[in-house]
């Protein structure tokens, strides 16, 4: 008899959360934007890169192989990210200009 008793108590229980699941639901906004995807790696979880994010340390000097390194992307998707953002890239040779040949 205490197991009947037990089980109805359970779904009793179930039903007030899914209750409260369906209310909770209801009142968010089904247009609002999603903040933030997760993806789930070998060292955890982690949020998903934004061009923000991206374009930030971008402007703060670092090269995409560190921005990569930072976001823990590829660097073709640092530099897709940057681009997303609308920060411009910066010309890798324009700095070696006048450096490459020995003066005489």
């Amino acid at each position: 008899m205490s197991l009947i008793v037990s089980s109805e108590m359970l779904l009793v229980e179930a039903e007030e959360l899914i209750a409260r699941s369906r209310a909770q639901l209801a009142m968010t906004p089904a247009d609002e934007p999603v903040r933030h995807k997760q993806q789930t790696t070998k060292r955890g979880i982690m949020s998903t890169p934004t061009p923000q994010a991206a374009a930030q340390l971008y402007a703060e000097g670092k090269p995409i192989v560190e921005v990569a390194q930072a976001l823990g992307v590829t660097y073709g998707t640092a530099r897709k990210l940057i681009n997303e953002s609308g920060t411009p890239v910066r010309d890798a040779s324009s700095r070696l200009k006048g450096r490459t040949r020995r003066k005489a």
